[in-house]
């Protein structure tokens, strides 16, 4: 029959595997139990895995038990193992011979006198074993290897799977420690040896790639495709190599050194500025040097404050020419040239700024940006001027209108004024422009004889409400409606309703003999429509404060007036 467990061939009356030990659950013959096996007690034990005590010759109810009854301990200690051993062992057919083991049993010690010399006993139970056994066959337990050369005779042999009991009998314990077999003994090699080996090997390996290293064969710009690539930690160390090599003395010298040189260019341009009585080109050279070494050599914060004396410097150049400008009579390219000197100084306010140096550009920016309102002004204050006169050209100031209108950004929109702001002051003047150059060009049209009445009529007509229906020019139509024979009605009731609104809401009359002119009886010629004289109106524009309309009265006649003829 075979192990269970291991296959191993074994014959039917073993009760425990010669190759592993395992218990074999054949049923032994029935047979009567002896008196001394009736007198043994039995002990469960609590790990069933432990080592069996010796097989006996069991009785009829021996297979149902689950685990073999150990034998009780004798009057005499040291006869122990020898009453362990049943009497019908020696009468017990003989097992089949195992095939021998790789290393050979050693022989436990003889303590019966009655068993052939030089045959193995079980060290448990007593029984013999054949050569190669590596459990027996009756306890199943281990066959040791080899017996300690210093064992007193008549002494049990000590196994590990069992411990002392208070009452002597053998109790469960932890697995036997593996037994070291006879090839183990005999190899060549220790453990310890061979990992000597391994370290001096990687020792070796070790040497072997800083040499490489130290060699170059792993730097430089192109590598063998069989190398690794480089590890973050050699990117660290390269990191470290770059900071090295920046703090080379010959490096920070010759840094030093380009730095001094581009200093005492500075220094030269801005000697060069401080000569000049205009806007110099020298300044600006010099702020470029500047952002240079902000931008180049990271000096910003340490250059920021005499990088600002020298903006400062180019700011007053700045300013010093647009007030020689602005002492000339106003016109479209004095704003222009205002704008470009402005415009250049902008320029490095971003470039300063973006170089992270720091300087004072509040007062330059913000003159920058009033420049528009500071020529809208002097437009306004010129037709001012020019309606305050006695006798005033009314081209001029219809030149003056244009001009100012000839201003325009890249997408054509006027800069100065807003055509759809009909209450823009500047708006206000170039429309009563407008309507005195058309009175003109009717003037002599007619009196060169190049234009009728009733061409006249049609002038008039065309500019009437881009004008908010001038005062001027409906009186105008009455008067060329009656040399062109057509009726002048819608003219004159558009003219009466005009002077009611302004009596009604301004509290002024308008009259046609200059001589009986006042304060609030207005001379038609000299009846100033441009000027606002609304509660809210800028004063430093106004002409007069009683001679003008409302925002109220210009809106009323713009939505109310109509003449057709």
């Amino acid at each position: 029959m075979n192990c269970p467990n291991c296959k191993a061939e074994i014959s039917d009356d073993m009760k425990f595997c010669i190759k592993c030990g395992t218990k074999i659950d054949t049923p032994a013959p029935a047979q009567k139990p002896t008196e001394a096996m009736a007198q043994i007690p039995k002990v469960d034990l609590a790990k069933p895995a432990a080592p069996a005590a010796p097989a006996q010759d069991k009785p009829a109810e021996a297979p149902k038990a689950e685990v073999p009854a150990l034998s009780a301990p004798q009057d005499n200690p040291a006869e122990a193992p020898k009453a362990e051993v049943p009497a019908q062992n020696a009468s017990q057919t003989k097992p089949a011979e195992a095939p021998k083991a790789e290393a050979p049993a050693q022989s436990a010690p003889q303590d019966k006198p009655d068993e052939k010399a030089g045959s193995a006993l079980c060290a448990k139970c007593g029984a013999p074993l054949k050569e190669g056994t590596k459990f027996c066959t009756k306890c199943g337990a281990p066959v040791a290897s080899e017996a300690p050369a210093s064992q007193p005779a008549g002494t049990a042999p000590k196994y590990s799977g069992f411990a002392s009991l208070g009452s002597g009998a053998p109790a469960p314990a932890a697995a036997p420690e593996a037994v070291t077999t006879e090839k183990e003994k005999k190899s060549p090699f220790s453990k310890g040896l061979i990992i000597i080996i391994i370290l001096v090997i990687a020792a070796l390996i070790v040497a072997i790639l800083l040499a490489l290293k130290s060699m170059g064969v792993f730097s430089g710009g192109r590598q063998d495709s069989h190398v690794s690539q480089s590890t973050g930690d050699d990117k660290d160390e390269n990191e470290d190599e770059d900071e090295s090599e920046e703090e080379d003395p010959e490096v920070i010298a010759e840094r030093e050194s380009e730095i001094e040189e581009i200093k005492d260019q500075i220094k030269s341009y801005v000697k060069e500025g401080d000569k000049s009585e205009g806007i110099s080109s020298s300044y600006p050279a010099a702020l470029d040097l500047y952002i240079k070494l902000a931008n180049e050599y990271d000096m910003a914060e340490d250059i920021s404050k005499e990088c600002d004396d020298i903006f400062s410097r180019y700011a007053d150049q700045v300013r010093h020419s647009v007030s020689l400008l602005d002492e000339q009579y106003v016109s479209s390219d004095l704003y222009i040239q205002s704008r470009i000197y402005y415009d250049e100084i902008m320029k490095y306010v971003d470039k300063l700024e973006k170089a992270g140096i720091k300087i004072h550009s509040e007062s330059i920016v913000e003159e920058s940006d009033n420049l528009i309102e500071v020529y809208r002004e002097k437009y306004i204050l010129a037709i001012n001027e020019i309606a305050s006169r006695d006798n005033w050209s009314r081209d001029e100031a219809w030149e003056l209108m244009e001009d100012a209108a000839s201003l325009v950004d890249d997408d054509g929109k006027q800069i100065l004024f807003d055509p759809d702001d009909l209450d823009d002051p500047l708006r206000l003047r170039y429309v009563f422009s407008l309507a005195w150059v058309t009175r003109k060009h009717i003037e002599t049209g007619i009196k060169d004889k190049t234009m009728t009445a009733e061409d006249a009529l049609d002038e008039i007509d065309k500019v009437l409400k881009e004008t908010d229906y001038n005062l001027q020019l409906i009186y105008d139509g009455i008067y060329y409606c009656g040399q062109a024979g057509i009726d002048p009605t819608p003219y004159t009731q558009a003219f009466n309703t005009i002077m009611e609104k302004l009596g009604e809401n301004e509290g002024i009359l308008i009259i046609l003999d200059p001589t009986q002119a006042t304060d609030t009886n207005i001379d038609l010629n000299h009846f100033w429509a441009f000027n606002d004289i609304s509660s809210g109106a800028n004063p430093d524009f106004q002409v007069s404060t009683t001679n003008g309309t409302t925002a109220e009265t210009r809106a009323w006649i713009r939505e109310n007036i109509r003449i057709n003829r």
